[in-house]
């Protein structure tokens, strides 16, 4: 069986050492990608997290094209200053004139970020980035090096419904599903270990 640890090694073993099928090999850069959407969509890992700086330009910051997610979000002052997310409704309804000033707030519209009260100062983002997609030239990434079984199997769920094999997708979905279940509940203990809550604030 083929040791999974490159893009070539995916491909070998969803069109030869799986299914056995070579009329599926011109098929295989879409199964992967599939599967890379999967990940992007069920998954948040630290491996994901990352910061860009943004710079306001007519008071709207453009997001990075890798964008999935935001974590954080902090006007770089002089005094640096958190935001909190607010929707567009409450923008328009706490900020109707649009006013200046150090920003407290922000929102998402599209794939643009806006602070309020509007401000010139650039927000540090902290967010969920896509996982760079495997490719010939882009042999490996974190993911395969991790979890090569999650490749694997999302990769052969959709090489099921490609063939029209029912019970190869019933199967490769619950075992995906466990594994994805798997993966959050490790990456939940890396971070957080036995943390408790900590609440903040005036005690008696």
């Amino acid at each position: 069986m083929t040791t999974l640890a490159t893009y070539s090694d995916l491909v070998t073993a969803i069109t030869s050492d799986w299914p056995a099928r070579s009329d599926i090999a011109a098929s295989a850069d879409q199964f992967i990608v599939l599967a890379e959407a999967i990940a992007n969509s069920k998954l948040r890992m630290r491996q994901m997290e990352t910061t860009a700086t943004l710079t306001p330009v007519s008071n709207l910051c453009t997001l990075p094209t890798d964008y999935i997610e935001y974590k954080r979000a902090v006007e770089v002052a002089s005094i640096r200053r958190r935001l909190e997310y607010i929707t567009e409704d409450a923008a328009d309804a706490l900020y109707p004139d649009r006013a200046s000033g150090l920003a407290c707030n922000f929102t998402i519209l599209g794939s643009q970020l806006m602070a309020f009260p509007l401000s010139t100062n650039d927000i540090e983002l902290t967010y969920y980035q896509k996982i760079p997609g495997l490719t010939s030239t882009n042999t490996t990434n974190w993911l395969l090096t991790a979890h090569p079984n999650f490749y694997l199997h999302a990769c052969l769920l959709y090489v099921g419904e490609y063939i029209g094999d029912a019970t190869r997708v019933s199967n490769e979905s619950q075992f995906l599903q466990s594994y994805i279940d798997l993966m959050n509940a490790v990456e939940n203990r890396g971070k957080f270990g036995n943390a408790g809550v900590t609440l903040t604030g005036c005690t008696p």
